[in-house]
């Protein structure tokens, strides 16, 4: 009886093993790229002198969403969002100072969950930004194989100009951390792809972050440099109020291109930057972009190799957008929609269409429960984000629909009438001590931004007082195919839109005011023990303006 008893528990046992290894090897793989900087200036969204055929290729096999917004135009915040899952209003994380865990200790990560329901979670590169949260968030985040691989030299110098931004060179693939990184994921690739376990594997691109040291052979891909276009607006919006304003690229207030130098432009058109420079840095741009590209479809091809394609979701997202001398702007750290717009498109074959374009309103924080669902696992329920694959399914189709998309950044300067003195961007401010915050509401048919002084007891702007300054920017029949065509002109003054303007506030009220009491609670006993300590930053970042 007992042998029997034995046996029967041995048996009973190994059924349920079975049963959860089959349960487990059913889900789908995933395949994460983020890239750093990416605007969606891409052959994929109708930018046809883009030499970006990788990502083409990605198109073709999914589904990109042609209006897609960040939460917040800075790297280490959006990503504290996307990766949290979690709006900034609820991780409290606006700067370099702050990160998610704090505000939320037990929140479950978008790779956390994959790695809790049996996947192998590993990633390379940039993912989080560097020490938010400290290390990477491991072990939280990733699930132990290996340690969490970060090539050296992600920020280099230019050896041939020393100052330069632009920096195309003739040295060989393996010196460029971005190559490794990449490399090192499709290693990952070939070995987990063969295992028992699916898996969830992130490459995070740093190009087209500065500096642009790219293989030469993408820069020689675009035309002459006197051929490059330039921005057709190099001055900022009619009647912008001036907090809107970013007074630096990246924290650098002086741009280098070669051996040429100038400063940071101001709105008026008159402080642009030489257009030769323009015109070399605007082709440094696309060259990263085309380098990073070649990266993706090294990545793609293994898939195909190993046969992993149609068992994999493919998601490649930007962190945010960044402008290239648009509105004499340089860089990112503004509401406006070339900051906020990002290229994110999903591929799960057999499970969503193919070559298919959406223009439904959506959020970088939707990444997270969309690709959990994807692959059969139960999201979180308090994710600030929705799940966007039933916009393509018959049924349910409106449950993902948005009316609006919400991003936000804060201005530090020590006096609001001269915004121009805040060149950090707020990153090394502690949040308590903003000085104002840019809430930004994108309609389908206009951008609203209302600039509030900062209640630093709070940590949100104060509806309570009159606002710094409004834009009001009009979207009605943007195909999202022109750079330069919209927010040229600030209407908010204009008195017909004076019914607009209510309105949208009020949808800005009811979306900020009040939100993320709980997570309050917490980071401001967190924030009372005294200023945080140094937060841990990988010594090989050695670029002095990395965001």
């Amino acid at each position: 009886l007992k042998f029997s008893f034995g046996l029967m528990t041995m048996l009973m046992l190994a059924a349920v093993s079975a049963y959860k290894s089959a349960a487990v090897s059913a889900h789908k793989n995933v395949l994460l790229i983020i890239v750093d900087d990416l605007r969606p200036e891409v052959h994929a969204y109708n930018e046809s002198f883009m030499i970006t055929p990788s990502i083409d290729r990605l198109k073709k096999s999914g589904v990109t969403f042609q209006r897609a917004y960040c939460q917040q135009a800075i790297c280490g915040p959006t990503r504290n969002s996307f990766l949290s899952g979690r709006r900034p209003q609820r991780t409290k994380a606006w700067n370099f100072i702050n990160h998610f865990r704090e505000a939320g200790p037990d929140w479950v990560s978008f790779p956390e969950l994959f790695r809790d329901n049996g996947f192998v979670t590993l990633a390379t590169g940039k993912t989080f930004h560097p020490g938010l949260p400290p290390h990477w968030d491991s072990p939280r985040s990733w699930s132990q194989e290996e340690p969490y691989y970060f090539a050296p030299n992600a920020y280099p110098k230019c050896r041939e100009w020393p100052r330069s931004l632009v920096c195309p060179t003739n040295e060989s693939l393996a010196v460029f951390s971005d190559w490794l990184d990449m490399n090192r994921t499709r290693t990952q690739l070939h070995h987990y792809g063969r295992g028992d376990k699916p898996f969830f594997l992130v490459f995070g691109a740093h190009r087209p972050h500065l500096p642009w040291h790219v293989p030469r052979q993408f820069w020689d891909a675009y035309p002459a440099t006197e051929e490059v276009s330039l921005p057709s607006n190099e001055t900022a919006p009619a009647g912008m109020p001036p907090i809107a304003f970013t007074y630096e690229c990246d924290g650098l207030t002086t741009m280098t291109a070669f051996e040429t130098s100038a400063p940071i432009p101001f709105p008026n058109a008159s402080s642009a930057l030489p257009h030769n420079m323009t015109r070399s840095l605007r082709k440094g741009y696309y060259a990263a972009v085309s380098f990073t590209d070649y990266l993706i479809g090294e990545l793609l091809d293994a898939l195909d190799e190993l046969n992993l394609r149609k068992d994999t979701i493919v998601a490649l997202i930007g962190d945010h957008g960044w402008q290239l001398g648009e509105h004499n702007i340089w860089g990112k750290h503004t509401n406006f929609e070339l900051a906020t717009r990002v290229p994110l498109i999903i591929s799960a074959p057999d499970l969503i269409p193919a070559d298919v374009v959406s223009t439904a309103l959506v959020e970088s924080v939707d990444l997270y429960p969309t690709v959990a669902s994807l692959a059969g696992l139960q999201p979180p329920s308090d994710l600030d984000g929705v799940d966007l694959s039933p916009l393509f399914r018959s049924s349910g189709s409106d449950l993902a629909r948005k009316n609006a998309a919400f991003s936000e950044y804060p201005r530090c300067p020590a006096k609001l009438r001269t915004p121009w003195d805040d060149t950090t961007s707020c990153v090394r401010t502690n949040r308590a001590d903003f000085t104002a915050m840019g809430y930004s509401v994108r309609t389908d048919i206009w951008r609203y931004t209302v600039w509030l002084h900062w209640d630093g007891t709070h940590l949100q702007g104060d509806f309570s007082r009159p606002p710094i300054g409004v834009e009001l920017y009009a979207h009605r029949g943007d195909q999202e195919a022109d750079m330069d065509a919209y927010e040229n002109a600030n209407v908010a003054g204009n008195p017909a839109n004076q019914a607009t303007l209510d309105a949208m506030y009020q949808i800005a009220r009811q979306h900020w005011d009040g939100k993320g009491r709980e997570e309050l609670e917490r980071v401001l006993e967190i924030d009372a023990l005294g200023p945080a300590p140094d937060r841990w930053i990988d010594p090989r970042l050695q670029f002095e303006a990395w965001d």
